[in-house]
């Protein structure tokens, strides 16, 4: 994990991790808190000459010497005055000795610490936050969950502070089946949580499906009344589980008026705090969505205009890494009025951009899509193959990319082991392996998948946004003949009897949040 800031530390979240555009799925919030304050007091109970070498300690850390700091934090702790201590002050050294190590990238040694401070009773809500984000990042969905949860119900008010993709990520990646799960969802939206004003993305639908699973109408009603993006209303207007539930025909389902009334808002939003890149990331969205293309263009530009002016000690922004995300609408919005190469430039441009103090992958990704449908193979699989770590639905783009490009080559053999994988970790995006079918001309398989998409609980709300019709652009040169067979597919008696036994599809008046 990178350095970055703890809770109480922070004035704004790192991370782009947002789903739109194929970038990666949520991932850990980058670390690096330097740890609670040195009490200064005088010490009961220990020598003088330990006294001073433990506020030493403690005091370390603040001025790059995160390494010298783990030392002597290692030498007060196997001290033998250590368990003399007052147990505030051992679990402050156990929470500073894990920040440490967390910023010399020793996760291990970062979770034995925080763990002891968390289990000792530590009254630190960023011990709590480091171990959330410790389990997110070694998989353990649940137990990050639980943490999380117990930061809302203890620390409300510091929500707001906390990275919003790692929030939504980690209430997301919670076990279906657990009731830590709708613990979880509950602490966070009781708590008026609504990441800074810019809403509660999907987490509504989610909570939506706990609560009518338990026959709760009154909680399935609270949800949608909290939920703002358009995307997500779609679910619940198009979604049979809700029939009967809600109202399909009121202004608050009406997706044309609430796309307008997002875009009102993040301008509202936008003007109020005038140096939040993250807000004009979301209002480039919210246009995107309604198809305001020309507009998005002009608030990248006056963005990317302003980052650029702003002198190095007075950055315009507070939250600059968004900038990425902002070229990469730029870059959507120009490809939709039809100026390729100005979108080819500008996907380029990202993937020479960090992300999220990292090096890039989302760009990466989208621009080897962009170079596969407009017919440049070669090119294609030259920009996915340098990238390096990334998630397992971030792996599945870089296949799927692999595999149009081998179509293109006529290259079985590539598309064969493309398709493989596709299918083996069709559990990571099972929509990018269902259009891998399609575009291999597997329309049997295509709708056999899908049709079993749609029947299981888990996948169907994705899937039946999945076969909505969006606006859209037209298909770019090498995609006109996929996308012509995908609308055979959602036109098959088989397939169109599946979608109807569970939901149904509309004209929808907005752009899909997704996609190059």
């Amino acid at each position: 994990m990178a350095a970055n800031h703890g809770v109480l530390a922070q004035s704004a979240t790192s991370t782009a991790a947002h789903d739109a555009h194929h970038q990666q799925p949520p991932s850990p919030s980058t670390l690096g808190k330097h740890g609670p304050a040195p009490r200064e007091k005088r010490k009961q109970g220990v020598s003088p000459g330990y006294a001073r070498q433990w506020r030493a300690a403690l005091a370390m850390g603040d001025q790059g010497d995160a390494a010298d700091a783990d030392r002597a934090l290692a030498r007060v702790m196997a001290h033998r005055e250590f368990t003399t201590l007052v147990a505030g002050d051992q679990r402050a050294t156990w929470s500073r000795a894990a920040w440490m190590a967390t910023r010399l990238g020793d996760n291990t040694r970062a979770r034995r610490w925080v763990t002891r401070a968390v289990e000792a009773g530590s009254d630190d809500p960023d011990d709590v936050y480091l171990l959330a984000q410790l389990d997110d990042r070694d998989g353990a969905h649940e137990a990050a969950a639980r943490h999380l949860r117990d930061f809302a119900v203890r620390w409300p008010r510091m929500l707001r502070y906390l990275d919003t993709d790692f929030v939504l990520g980690v209430a997301r990646q919670a076990p279906q089946d657990a009731p830590i799960r709708l613990h979880l969802l509950e602490a966070l939206l009781q708590s008026g949580w609504d990441a800074n004003g810019l809403g509660i993305g999907d987490l509504g639908y989610q909570l939506a499906l706990l609560y009518q699973a338990r026959n709760d109408i009154a909680g399935v009603r609270r949800a949608i009344a909290l939920t703002t993006s358009p995307d997500v209303l779609v679910k619940f207007r198009v979604d049979r589980r809700f029939d009967g539930v809600v109202d399909r025909d009121t202004e608050a389902l009406d997706i044309e008026a609430a796309a307008r009334r997002r875009v009102a808002s993040l301008r509202t939003l936008a003007d109020r705090r005038p140096r939040s890149l993250e807000i004009r990331m979301e209002l480039g969205y919210a246009l995107l969505a309604t198809g305001q293309h020309a507009e998005t263009v002009t608030l990248a530009n006056q963005t990317l205009a302003a980052l650029s002016a702003a002198p190095a000690d007075a950055p315009a922004f507070e939250d600059p890494h968004y900038a990425v995300w902002v070229l990469n609408n730029r870059a959507i919005a120009q490809r939709r009025l039809g100026k390729l190469y100005d979108a080819q430039a500008d996907l380029f441009r990202g993937t020479l951009m960090a992300e999220s103090g990292g090096a890039n992958v989302s760009q990466v990704l989208n621009l080897g899509q962009f170079l596969c449908q407009r017919g440049r193979p070669d090119e294609a699989l030259a920009a996915v193959g340098r990238v390096g770590n990334m998630s397992g639905y971030g792996r599945m783009v870089q296949a799927s990319v692999e595999h149009c490009a081998a179509i293109q080559q006529q290259d079985g053999t590539a598309a064969r082991r493309a398709l493989d994988y596709l299918r083996d970790h069709r559990d990571d995006a099972q929509e990018i392996w269902i259009r891998a079918l399609v575009e291999a001309d597997r329309m049997d398989d295509a709708a056999q998948a899908l049709i079993a998409a749609l029947a299981a609980p888990a996948t169907r709300g994705d899937m039946l946004a999945a076969v909505q019709d969006w606006r859209e652009p037209a298909a770019l040169p090498a995609f006109v003949s996929v996308q012509d067979r995908w609308r055979a597919l959602l036109s098959r008696e088989d397939v169109r009897r599946a979608v109807a036994a569970v939901g149904r599809i509309e004209r929808q008046p907005i752009f899909t949040h997704g996609g190059i």
